[in-house]
């Protein structure tokens, strides 16, 4: 008894396709970890954290009241921008950029130099630290879709 195994031509074929669906697919996997970096860091400052209530001083005069996180945790939102400056931008092939331009944005997340002023409430290495490891999860996803799509 014997049987034949067919098809090794048509899935070399099928596999000298990916060569350019591949960096697609690698490409796709990193900017889904780029978005989830994101939206980790944009929820961790919606979510309100512990803290102090302090009195903010409004542009048009007055004052309002904002809860001030706690030190080591994320910032609370106050006004938004912050939230709604945070964007992951890709940079070169396969490389993203994730963070804001605002000139608070660093001192949020490092504190300010002297330590006193400042202390740090980070967002986005947190976000970092927890999403960077779906990576490699995200990329072999995103290349066994491609794969299924031209073997299939």
């Amino acid at each position: 008894m014997s049987v034949k195994v067919t098809g090794r031509r048509d899935f070399k074929r099928s596999m000298k396709k990916l060569g350019s669906a591949f960096d697609d697919a690698v490409d796709d996997g990193v900017f889904l970890t780029a978005q989830e970096v994101r939206n980790y860091a944009v929820k961790s400052i919606r979510e309100q954290s512990s803290g102090k209530s302090v009195r903010r001083s409004r542009q048009g005069g007055g004052t309002y009241a904002h809860i001030a996180a706690a030190a080591g945790e994320a910032p609370n939102t106050d006004t938004g921008k912050l939230i709604a400056s945070i964007a992951a931008e890709k940079i070169g092939e396969s490389n993203y950029e994730i963070g804001s331009g605002l000139p608070y944005a660093a001192h949020l997340e490092f504190g300010t130099k002297d330590g006193v002023t400042l202390l740090a409430r980070p967002w986005l290495e947190p976000a970092l630290r927890i999403n960077g490891e779906n990576m490699t999860s995200n990329i072999s996803e995103a290349v066994r879709i491609q794969i299924d799509r031209l073997t299939t």
